[in-house]
């Protein structure tokens, strides 16, 4: 690896020493080896520091914290990387080109400060399981200044598990720490970094790759956060700030500006008309799922009705010749 590191990877952990070689060595097939790995460890008592100090390339913090979000501000301020990405253990990478793939990107287009990909989940045990966006790979969400408009059709999230972005990209949109919250109510911070990312004007690039995998396991921070009603409640603010823009921007309290990987305003123009097509079309799709569910069932029913009462008649038929045959 070269003296300074191109890319920052940040891995929150705790207690999750039965997969932590797995993330590790995922990083380690990367083809591309510019990069650094940060574990951030939030005092695990199981093997999991055992096995990190196993490796003497990793940059190990490990103190008390109150989650993923709090281990991943602590990460950045240790990065050196120009572009940074998080893998949480127990996650890892399945496209071993894929931290090459993100640095073309980036490198060769100043415009984009975000590359992210196609995830897959995995079960517990290792074995690969759903891919989480497959339709994605015929029907792509658009890349660069025309992602807005994706965005404001449904409030779409990037995947955190192998997002590539710009540092200060980064650090200005990731929800700062406030000193005036409890630390564990400052969690599930990737919603309102997909707000802010969209909102403030920066443009993402997809790569229809299946990127990494995400695994589910009984000790998951995620799991937990769901139990709790944690992440419905972060889910709830994230959608009710995204209306509010949407409201702002469509009736032009909001001018929308795009801004290049380092901040400096393009010259593209943010179309609202666009807005009021995607307005259109969210209703159409509203009315067809309250129609498309009763003409199905009675479409179903009358197919179920012609076809039992042909079967009826069929049968008919077929006493009626038998009856006849035995005269």
């Amino acid at each position: 690896m070269e003296s300074r590191p191109k890319i920052s990877i940040i891995s929150p952990s705790k207690n999750t020493g039965r997969f932590v070689k797995e993330t590790i060595e995922s990083i380690m097939a990367q083809t591309y080896k510019n990069w650094e790995h940060i574990i951030v460890d939030g005092v695990s008592t199981d093997e999991t520091l055992e096995v990190v100090r196993q490796y003497s390339h990793i940059r190990l913090l490990s103190e008390p914290d109150s989650g993923p979000d709090d281990a991943l501000r602590k990460g950045l301020a240790m990065a050196k990387g120009e572009y940074v990405m998080m893998c949480c253990v127990s996650d890892g990478y399945l496209d071993k080109k894929w931290l090459k793939r993100c640095v073309e990107i980036l490198d060769q287009n100043p415009e984009i400060s975000l590359v992210w990909g196609i995830d897959q989940n995995m079960l517990e045990d290792g074995t690969l399981h759903t891919i989480v966006t497959n339709p994605w790979f015929e029907n792509p969400p658009p890349n660069g200044k025309d992602y807005i408009y994706y965005w404001l059709k449904d409030a779409a999230l990037f995947h955190e598990r192998d997002l590539c972005v710009r540092k200060s990209v980064f650090e200005e949109c990731f929800p700062k720490f406030d000193s005036n919250k409890p630390r564990e109510d400052q969690e599930q911070g990737h919603l309102m970094f997909a707000y802010n990312f969209n909102t403030l004007g920066y443009l993402p690039h997809l790569i229809q790759v299946v990127a990494a995998y995400g695994r589910q396991h009984d000790n998951a921070i995620s799991q937990d956060q769901a139990i709790s009603g944690e992440s419905e409640k972060r889910g709830r603010e994230y959608y009710t700030a995204f209306k509010k823009f949407k409201s702002k921007i469509i009736k032009g309290e909001v001018k929308h500006c795009y801004r290049d990987g380092f901040g400096n305003i393009l010259p593209y123009k943010f179309e609202v008309k666009k807005c009021f097509d995607i307005e259109k079309e969210n209703k159409l799709r509203k009315m067809i799922s309250y129609l498309v569910p009763p003409i199905f069932i009675w479409f179903k029913n009358k197919v179920a009705a012609r076809y039992g009462a042909y079967k009826h008649i069929q049968e008919l038929r077929k006493r009626r010749k038998i009856k006849s045959e035995e005269r």
